[in-house]
């Protein structure tokens, strides 16, 4: 019986991972590379999910080659081999990336991932952040990706028309959470998971909405209820951790040692960034619609959770922001509240 359990479940989640890879990726011809790293102790979700879109690649007869690199602290350099890998790979190439925590420093490819991959027309999606998360919940990981794609699709760009024609958003929650959000001549983003054409990609789990700040037109205060976004790693948050906000910056960082951990986050940022006033800047709102992701300490599935928002410090240019910076931190609050110039957002 246990064996037809697992074989069960083994069929099952490659099937997951085939639909990703012709629905959401829509594979062709093209080279499709695969890359991973090799986990940290009892987190090995990025070499699991590596292996698994390889097997579903072989499966469906997709030209692919799998590589791994060792887990990557921030501000450290991607593996040579990687690096020499992506330089090599042709134009309109397809990426899956699995990354526990980051990707690295991709030397003279540049410093963004993004950004290379849009100037070399290649599209991808990546899950990141997974280096805090027990390997025992890879369950949930598939959950989240084995979701209805086109509502999801049709649900975020609903959304996304909403926040387009508001000027000011108001989020407030049980925990504390009071902020005004100015969004007046900005255009949201949608994240739905699909990335079919050239120079396309993004996070996967799919199903935000986000939109940077007019300016520095943020003000009042976050109560971080849900998860909490660090240096290296995601923490659930046990004891909240409070941001105080005036004209988009944060003054006050308050609470127990979540808000500790916070501070010396940002203290090394500061430290290392060219411009150390923007690594306390409020960079994003986002809004969660994945109706099977939950808060399980690791930002790409709590951010994207149904019943979910998160506001980010840092950077934001790559997505119509002003801020350019060496971090960017996803901070996740429960239950949010949302009014647009007043109306209640229903979605």
């Amino acid at each position: 019986m246990l064996e037809l359990k697992k074989s069960y479940y083994e069929k099952l989640r490659i099937e997951i991972f085939k639909k990703i890879i012709t629905y959401n990726l829509n594979v062709g011809d093209e080279e499709l590379l695969i890359i991973g790293d090799t986990g940290t102790n009892g987190c090995n979700l990025s070499p699991l999910l590596t292996n698994a879109y390889s097997q579903a690649a072989a499966e469906l007869g997709i030209n692919h080659e799998t590589i791994y690199q060792e887990f990557k602290p921030r501000g450290s350099f991607a593996d040579k081999s990687m690096i020499q890998k992506l330089t090599r790979l042709p134009r309109k190439s397809v990426i899956i990336m699995n990354i526990s925590n980051k990707t690295g420093k991709l030397g003279d490819l540049g410093l963004s991932f993004r950004k290379f991959a849009l100037r070399q027309n290649h599209r991808f999606i990546s899950t990141t952040s997974l280096g805090t998360i027990q390997s025992r919940h890879f369950p949930l990981i598939m959950d989240c990706l084995d979701i209805d794609y086109k509502e999801i699709s049709r649900k975020a760009r609903s959304v996304a028309r909403k926040l387009g024609v508001a000027e000011e958003v108001r989020v407030t929650n049980s925990a504390g959470t009071d902020l005004t959000y100015n969004v007046s001549g900005v255009q949201p983003r949608i994240s739905t998971g699909i990335y079919r054409n050239p120079g396309e990609g993004g996070n996967l789990p799919g199903a935000e909405v986000y939109t940077a700040p007019n300016h520095t037109n943020v003000n009042g205060t976050i109560v971080i209820d849900g998860s909490v976004r660090l240096r290296d790693s995601t923490i659930k948050a046990k004891n909240p951790v409070k941001l105080s906000v005036k004209d988009g910056v944060i003054k006050k960082i308050s609470g127990g040692e979540e808000a500790i951990q916070l501070r010396k986050t940002l203290a090394w940022a500061a430290r290392n960034a060219k411009r150390p006033e923007k690594t306390r800047r409020i960079g994003e709102l986002g809004i969660g619609l994945n109706k099977r992701a939950r808060i399980i300490g690791s930002t790409i599935i709590d951010e994207k959770a149904y019943g979910t928002a998160h506001f980010a410090i840092g950077s934001n240019a790559w997505f119509g922001g002003d801020i350019k910076t060496i971090i960017h931190l996803d901070q996740v609050i429960r239950n949010p509240v949302v009014r647009l110039d007043g109306k209640l957002l229903k979605y």
